[in-house]
Parts: C-alpha cells; sequence; structure tokens
C-alpha cells in the first residue's frame, strides 16, 4: 500500500538555518542600549520587516528604519545585516533528513523572508537548491500564516494538502497550514522532529 504523503515542506528560519551563537547579536543589542530580544522583535516582527516579507519594500530600506530607530549612523546596514545573521548556521543534521527523503518524496522550503533573501543566502550557504521548490515570501507578496502561500506551494509542488507534511517553528504558522489540511509538526529539536516526521510517513 503506498504512503499517504507525498512531499515534506520545511520552514527555514528556526528550522534548516538557525542561529547557533547569540553573542554577535548580544553585542549588537549592548551597543544599540537595548536586550537581544528586543533587537530580534524589530528586525523581524517590525512593520517594515513585514512590508519587505511582502515584497513592498527593500531588505535595505528595512534595515536603515531599524538602524535609524535605535539612532545608529556609524554602521551601514550591510555591516548591520552581516554582524546579525554571523552567528547563524545550517542544522545539518536536518538538511541530511531532507536529502534523505528525496527518493521517495518531494521536499519544499518554506521560508518568510524579505526581498533579496534568496540572493543573501546564496552568498553565505549552499542548501536552498536541495529542495525540489523553494519560496521566499518576498516572492510571492504573502507570508505565512496565510494560507495562500500554502496554495502557492503545493500548486508548484503538485501536491495535495492531504499528502503534505509541514515543519515549522511558529505555532502561527502550524494553524495556518492546519486550516486547508495540512498535516502538520511544530518544530522542537532535531531528533523529535525527524522521529515525528518519520512516524508520520510511516502511517
Amino acid at each position: 500500500m503506498p504512503n499517504r504523503q507525498k512531499a515534506v515542506i520545511f520552514d527555514m528560519g528556526g528550522v534548516i538555518l538557525r542561529t547557533v551563537d547569540h553573542t554577535p547579536r548580544e553585542e549588537m543589542a549592548k551597543r544599540f542600549g537595548v536586550s537581544s530580544k528586543e533587537l530580534e522583535r524589530l528586525v523581524f516582527m517590525s512593520p517594515t520587516s513585514i512590508q519587505s516579507e511582502i515584497g513592498e519594500l527593500s531588505e535595505e530600506e528595512h534595515w536603515r528604519a531599524v538602524l535609524k530607530y535605535f539612532k545608529q549612523t556609524d554602521i551601514s546596514h550591510e555591516q548591520a545585516y552581516t554582524e546579525f545573521f554571523s552567528g547563524d548556521q545550517i542544522d545539518q543534521k536536518m538538511l541530511n533528513f531532507a536529502k534523505s527523503l528525496k527518493s521517495d518524496y518531494r521536499i519544499g522550503l518554506l521560508s518568510n523572508a524579505w526581498v533579496n533573501a534568496r540572493k543573501h543566502l546564496g552568498e553565505h550557504f549552499d542548501f536552498i537548491d536541495v529542495f525540489d521548490v523553494s519560496i521566499f515570501s518576498a516572492e510571492v507578496g504573502v507570508r505565512k500564516p496565510d494560507e495562500k502561500i500554502f496554495w502557492v506551494m503545493l500548486e508548484r509542488m503538485q501536491v495535495k494538502p492531504s499528502e503534505t507534511i509541514f515543519v515549522d517553528d511558529l505555532k502561527e504558522n502550524i494553524e495556518g497550514a492546519e486550516k486547508i489540511g495540512i498535516k502538520t509538526i511544530l518544530f522542537n529539536n532535531p531528533k523529535n522532529t525527524i522521529q515525528k516526521i518519520q512516524n508520520l510517513l510511516e502511517n
């Protein structure tokens, strides 16, 4: 009897690509006179971040707004970007697991990401092409948890919601996928997540 699941879609930030060294962000936040949580909130959840995630604002304009908010005039947006993300690394265990699925399933990468994310990531990492389909929200003008982005992903992967597993580290994104019938797994750590994916694929 063939497996019902035909595809596994992975979130990027927090799942495939994670911050393993928090020192650069902590040092940056200290210079800016705020906590690292406040810095991350402005970088990832401010109005300009969300605008860039749906393609309405350039990543450069977003970073300029962040630096202006913190009254930082002696650092360029390029320097800020590089420093902020310098502690990020690929989770090789998760990436290797995704690769191992390719012989039997289609694999996808679905991320809320700013304009030019694909270009910037390609300059520092080599993992995007592992996936059969990769979508960054700025490229399609809609972001998770809006169900529209899941439908775009399913269409490009040529699978139905009931045939698909989606992995993300944010509960609201999981809930967005569940609304259209996608099976979901809330990421907590690689070992548990991989086991949960395997369990769903076997049932």
